[in-house]
């Protein structure tokens, strides 16, 4: 006897979760952003409607402190798993959309975290109450190391003088506040020299080239590059102390929001299929049976590792966290990966049509997955199995 199941990837993602609005968004704004991703993608343009739609369910500032308007959800909180299922739950409808969430979201945590009264008072709190998001930029042509720029922050009297170039800065276009990574100049010493200056990203010092983002995936995570000329920033925009980035272990927390978007975008590719294949009335065939049931093992797989990851850093040392969020980053991204030549092959050419959904979901993902260092991070985990020496904080 034939029986219909809901969505098997729905079934795990409700007891961890506290916010009965994100139920929602499971059900019924994730078909539309992926609705809208098909134009947003064509046109190369930010998910305005959908930033709007999650800021008016309350879902868009949601790892900062309720008082500030948020949902006091991040991986050092007491609630560690409603931003990174949020993420996950955005991604199946749109990798796009989710990435600029998770940028937005770790950008005003930092600001929360690490800024003063007064910055968190003219800074994050109007930011709190609109439909418009933080940037956070550390990436620059031509880097080789992780915590050493190019771009330099000089000091003068009363504050520095900002020049450099920066690229993938994601969310400027719709960024009210962008925080600029640098090292200070004339200072070797990353735990010294690491500086972050809270900028406004239409200073006229600060020229952005939004068509050098030209991406076959990913285009709604609109990413430009920055070129800074002599802009001076105020002692009052440095972002806490110098080398706080490095010393406090802030990229670590970067792992599981990739991780969620990967995840995220493979169950998005597969309930696709799912609807695609019955649609097309070959659920009988033997052989599509057996790669359907192997996506389906590979993904339940992928959700336990996360799911452990998650609930790993309100018990666990920072470092132990960090590595099994690296384990769950990597296993999600090689898992989306063989889904998506699965369903290729399943499904034939003409699902890889522009106009279809699984296109756009395999191009986010194509370019979404290198920008991580997958095997960068998969070393540091051998590196902590062989009992050497290792960062786990590292994206690349």
């Amino acid at each position: 006897m034939r029986r219909q199941f809901e969505s098997p990837t729905m079934l795990d993602v409700e007891a961890p979760l506290r916010s009965e609005a994100l139920q929602e968004v499971a059900t019924s704004l994730c078909a539309t952003f992926r609705e809208r991703s098909r134009v947003t993608d064509e046109a190369g343009e930010m998910p305005v409607a959908s930033l709007r739609e999650l800021f008016e369910r309350g879902l868009l500032h949601v790892t900062i402190g309720r008082s500030l308007g948020g949902r006091s959800s991040n991986l050092l909180s007491d609630d560690p798993a409603t931003f990174p299922q949020l993420l996950r739950l955005v991604a199946r409808g749109c990798s796009g959309t989710a990435h600029c969430l998770a940028v937005h979201n770790h950008s005003i945590w930092m600001l929360e975290a690490l800024g003063t009264p007064e910055q968190v008072e003219r800074l994050l709190k109007p930011l709190a109450h609109r439909a418009r998001l933080a940037s956070g930029t550390a990436s620059e042509p031509g880097r080789r190391a992780q915590n050493v720029f190019s771009t330099k922050a000089r000091r003068v009297e009363g504050g520095f003088v900002l020049n450099g170039v920066k690229n993938y800065a994601t969310n400027q276009p719709l960024a009210d506040v962008s925080i600029i990574m640098a090292s200070i100049d004339g200072i070797d010493d990353p735990l010294q020299n690491y500086i972050m200056l809270l900028v406004d990203p239409r200073d006229p010092a600060i020229r952005a080239d939004d068509d050098w983002y030209r991406p076959t995936g990913m285009r709604t995570a609109r990413s430009p590059l920055l070129r800074i000329d002599d802009l001076f920033v105020p002692d009052a925009d440095v972002l806490g102390e110098p080398g706080d980035y490095p010393r406090q272990r802030w990229q670590g927390r970067v792992h599981l929001g990739f991780a969620a978007n990967y995840l995220g975008t493979a169950e998005g590719m597969f309930d696709w299929f799912l609807a695609y294949t019955n649609e097309r009335g070959d659920g009988r065939n033997a052989v599509l049976q057996l790669r359907t049931g192997e996506m389906r093992v590979a993904l339940d797989a992928a959700v336990a590792l996360f799911q452990a990851a998650i609930a790993t850093w309100p018990s666990k040392p920072l470092a132990e966290a960090e590595l099994i969020s690296m384990s769950a980053k990597k296993f999600a991204a090689q898992t989306a990966l063989e889904i998506a030549h699965k369903i290729i092959q399943a499904c034939g050419s003409s699902a890889m049509f522009m106009a279809s959904p699984l296109s756009r979901m395999v191009r986010d993902l194509q370019t979404h997955v290198p920008h991580a260092g997958h095997d960068r991070t998969a070393q540091i985990v051998g590196q902590a199995a062989l009992g050497e020496s290792f960062d786990s904080t590292l994206q690349r």
